[in-house]
């Protein structure tokens, strides 16, 4: 298992929206770099609902939310599990919704190295961002969702839903207030990441995570073939464990006594190298 300062780093490097630039080859030489200034957030949390009076299956709903893009492409997406759990029994026995957070981030980050990996070693010249966008979407929705089932013990599970944001939700850090305000509007639905399915609901969003712990970090990837270089280069500032506050339709993250919410944000500036052999 990773360190916990590993899977902080995970998050760092998977979850980020950039603004990117990208130089023209030099003279001579088939290689392209690209920089780029960038921003993420993401959020976890456990509602509960004994009275039900968000009218939605089960009484007790553990979630997580992350949204960031990086050279490949936009991502802005995340999940809610839904279970009915005895009185007086809630999952983990309180706290620890940073677990499936960190989960969501470190997931993210393996699936897009491995689908870089694979396209490298399969001879393309080219990274296909949509290919690297689709495999972390896969990689998501099977492995997060078991990592909620497997960790909440005590409660029955009921159903996944699934919420995506892309083109819909906008959000922006400010590491001098140490806060990200997210808004917006985002689809729930039965379908998963990317997959056709029933729509529930389209609720707006208006979340805000400020505060918490900070670190500096650099981070340096490569991957190589015989006829392909690529590297990525990161530099930034995360805070994580911030408070939580605001709402995403009808549920509230800060407006019952038992919420329990865990938020983590930040910047970077990258660049990367491309070069055809």
């Amino acid at each position: 298992m990773r360190s916990t300062v590993a899977r902080r780093l995970a998050i760092a490097t998977a979850l980020a929206v950039v603004g990117t630039v990208v130089l023209a080859p030099a003279v001579g030489a088939d290689s392209y770099r690209t920089r780029g200034t960038g921003q993420h957030f993401n959020v976890s949390w456990t509602e509960h609902d004994p009275d039900d009076l968000l009218q939605l299956p089960g009484n007790t709903h553990v979630g997580w939310l992350g949204g960031w893009s990086d050279q490949y492409g936009t991502y802005f997406y995340g999940q809610v599990t839904d279970f009915d759990c005895d009185p007086g029994e809630v999952p983990w026995g309180g706290g620890h919704v940073e677990v499936i957070a960190e989960e969501a981030s470190e997931t993210a980050t393996d699936a897009a190295e491995d689908a870089v990996d694979d396209i490298v070693e399969s001879g393309a010249s080219v990274i296909d961002g949509e290919e690297v966008i689709e495999a972390v979407q896969s990689e998501l929705a099977e492995t997060v969702s078991e990592t909620i089932e497997d960790e909440i013990k005590g409660c029955d599970y009921i159903q996944d839903r699934f919420l995506d944001g892309a083109g819909t939700v906008e959000f922006e850090v400010d590491l001098s207030s140490k806060s990200v305000i997210v808004s917006g509007t985002v689809t729930v639905s039965h379908g998963g990441h990317g997959e056709p399915g029933q729509v529930l609901a389209t609720p707006p969003i208006n979340l805000t995570i400020s505060g918490g712990d900070w670190y500096d970090y650099e981070s340096f990837y490569k991957t190589t073939s015989a006829n392909y270089k690529y590297s990525d280069w990161r530099q930034g500032t995360d805070y994580y464990g911030g408070t939580v506050t605001g709402a995403i339709g009808a549920m509230g993250f800060a407006d019952d006594p038992d919420d329990e919410a865990w938020g983590g944000f930040g910047s970077f500036a990258f660049k990367t190298v491309e070069r055809i052999r």
